[in-house]
C-alpha cells in the first residue's frame, strides 16, 4: 500500500512561521544600522527557507503521490508565476542595460539595501511559497506571538524604556518618535503592521466561518466521545488570542499615527463590511460612499493634515509640499521615468539619477511648509509603484500591479474579490504602497504572504 503525502508541507510552514513571527524581531541592538541588520537576516532566513523547500520536496519523492486536497494539482493557475517570471527577467534586463555598474545595483548599499540581491530573495520566496502549502493556523499564532512581542517593546519604550538598547546613546522614543519597536521607522512598522491587520482579520473570520457551516463529525461507537468543552476550549482560546493580536495591531497603527495607516485600514474594513451586504448593493454602495467622501472633503477642509491637503488638491491648490514633500518627489521622479520608460535605470539607481535630474532641470525640493521643516533628500520616491518605473520600466510596473491584482482577485463573486487571509494582506499593503516604498524590513514579508496567497482557501 502506498503512503499518503502529508496535506501541507511542513517546512515551508515553518518557514512561514520564521518569517511572519520571528523576523520582524530579529535586529541588531541598534536603529544606526538596523537595515543592514535586517538585510543580512533576510539573506539568512531566504537560505533557511530555500533549505525547508528542498526538504519539502524530498518529502514528496518520499511518499512518491500527488496531494488532491479536493481538487487536482495541476489544474492550478500558473498565470501569477508567469507573471512574476517575466517581472524577474525585466528587472534583470534593467540592471544589464542600466548606464550605472554592479556595483550599485546588485547590493544597492545607497539606497537601503534594495539592489538586485534583494529583488531575487523577493523572488526566490515568492516562487518556494507559491509551490508550497503551508498550514495557516501555525503561522498565525507565530505572527500573533511576534506582534505582541513587538507591541511590549513598543509600549516599553514610550514609557521611557529602552529595551534591546535599540536607540543609540543619547536618544530616547521621546526625541525621536518616528523610531519604534524592532522595524524601526514608523513608516516601516506600520506597513508591517498593516499586513498583519489583513492576515488576522480573514484568519478569524474564515475560523468561524469554518466552523459555523461544518457539520459535526460522527463518532465512533468503539471510541468513547471527548467532553464537548475539550473539543471547544482549544479553538476558543485559539480565536481569542488572534483577536487580541489583531486589537494590538490595530491600536498600534492608530497610535504610530502614519496617515496611510488609517487609509489602508479604511480599504480593509470597506471590503470587510460590503462583503456582508447582498451582491447587487455592493456597487452601488461603493460608489456612494466614494462620492461622498469626495463631496466631504470638497466642502469641509478639516483641521490640516490629509485631509485639509487633498480639500487643497480638489480645489486646484496644490503645493510640492504636500504629502511631506512627496508631491513634489512625485512628481519629478514621473519626468525622470520619462527619460526611460521601457527598462527604467536598475535596482537601486534611483538615488544617484534622482539627484542628477534635480541638478540638470534646476528644480527645487520644498524645505518647509508653512514653517515646518520637511525633508528635501530622497533615496526614493515614497511610492512603490513609481519606484518600479523608474528603477525597471514601464513593462515592470504594469507586471507587478498584475501580480497584486490576481491575488487580490484570485476568488471573486462578479468583481467583488473574496478576501482570504494572504490576499486580505496583500490588499493591505498595496494600499500603503501608495505611500511607502519597497524595503527589506517589510517587502521579504510581503512577498511571503503574496506567494501563498494563490494556496490559500477562501
Amino acid at each position: 500500500m502506498q503512503s499518503e503525502q502529508p496535506k501541507y508541507r511542513i517546512g515551508m510552514t515553518v518557514a512561514a512561521c520564521l518569517w511572519l513571527g520571528l523576523f520582524p524581531l530579529l535586529q541588531g541592538g541598534t536603529y544606526a544600522h538596523i537595515t543592514y541588520d535586517k538585510w543580512v537576516i533576510m539573506l539568512i532566513l531566504t537560505g533557511v527557507t530555500l533549505l525547508c523547500f528542498c526538504i519539502d520536496l524530498i518529502v514528496r519523492f518520499v511518499f512518491r503521490k500527488r496531494v488532491r486536497n479536493g481538487r487536482d494539482a495541476s489544474s492550478r493557475s500558473f498565470i501569477p508565476l508567469i507573471l512574476a517570471g517575466a517581472l524577474l527577467c525585466w528587472t534583470v534586463l534593467s540592471c544589464l542595460f542600466s548606464e550605472h555598474g554592479a556595483e550599485t545595483f546588485w547590493l544597492g548599499s545607497g539606497a537601503r539595501y534594495e539592489g538586485l540581491a534583494s529583488r531575487l530573495c523577493y523572488f526566490a520566496l515568492f516562487a518556494c511559497f507559491f509551490f508550497s502549502r503551508a498550514n495557516l493556523k501555525p503561522v498565525l499564532i507565530s505572527a500573533a506571538a511576534g506582534v505582541t512581542v513587538f507591541f511590549v517593546i513598543v509600549m516599553l519604550q514610550r514609557s521611557g524604556g529602552n529595551p534591546l538598547g535599540l536607540y543609540p546613546s543619547g536618544r530616547s522614543y521621546a526625541q525621536n518618535k518616528e523610531f519604534q519597536g524592532t522595524i524601526g521607522n514608523v513608516d516601516m512598522g506600520t506597513g508591517y503592521l498593516l499586513l498583519l491587520a489583513g492576515f488576522f482579520l480573514y484568519g478569524i473570520i474564515g475560523f468561524i466561518h469554518r466552523h459555523r457551516i461544518r457539520k459535526p463529525e460522527a463518532e465512533s461507537p468503539a471510541q468513547p466521545s471527548r467532553p464537548e468543552w475539550r473539543v471547544l476550549l482549544p479553538k476558543v482560546l485559539y480565536c481569542l488570542f488572534l483577536s487580541v493580536a489583531l486589537l494590538l495591531t490595530l491600536f498600534l497603527i492608530i497610535t504610530m499615527d502614519v496617515q496611510f495607516g488609517a487609509i489602508s485600514l479604511a480599504v480593509l474594513f470597506l471590503f470587510t463590511v460590503l462583503r456582508l451586504i447582498p451582491k447587487k448593493w455592493r456597487l452601488p454602495i461603493l460608489l456612494l460612499l466614494i462620492i461622498a467622501a469626495l463631496l466631504v472633503v470638497w466642502f469641509w477642509p478639516g483641521y490640516g493634515g490629509g485631509i485639509w491637503e487633498l480639500h487643497e488638491i480638489l480645489h486646484g491648490r496644490t503645493r510640492l509640499s504636500f504629502g511631506s514633500d512627496r508631491v513634489a518627489v512625485w512628481t519629478y521622479s514621473l519626468g525622470l521615468a520619462k527619460e526611460n520608460l521601457l527598462l527604467g535605470g536598475g535596482s537601486a539607481t534611483f538615488v544617484a539619477r534622482f539627484n542628477q535630474y534635480i541638478k540638470d532641470h534646476g528644480l527645487v525640493i520644498p524645505k518647509e511648509q508653512d514653517g515646518k521643516a520637511l525633508p528635501d533628500y530622497f533615496d526614493n520616491p515614497h511610492n512603490e509603484y513609481i519606484q518600479q518605473l523608474t528603477d525597471h520600466g514601464l513593462p515592470a510596473l504594469l507586471l507587478f500591479i498584475a501580480l497584486l491584482l490576481f491575488a487580490i482577485f484570485r476568488k471573486r463573486e462578479g468583481w467583488f474579490p473574496l478576501l482570504a487571509p494572504c490576499s486580505a494582506a496583500v490588499l493591505c499593503y498595496a494600499v500603503q504602497a501608495f505611500f511607502s516604498f519597497s524595503v527589506c524590513l517589510v517587502a521579504p514579508m510581503f512577498w511571503v504572504l503574496l506567494g501563498l496567497s494563490f494556496n490559500e482557501q477562501s
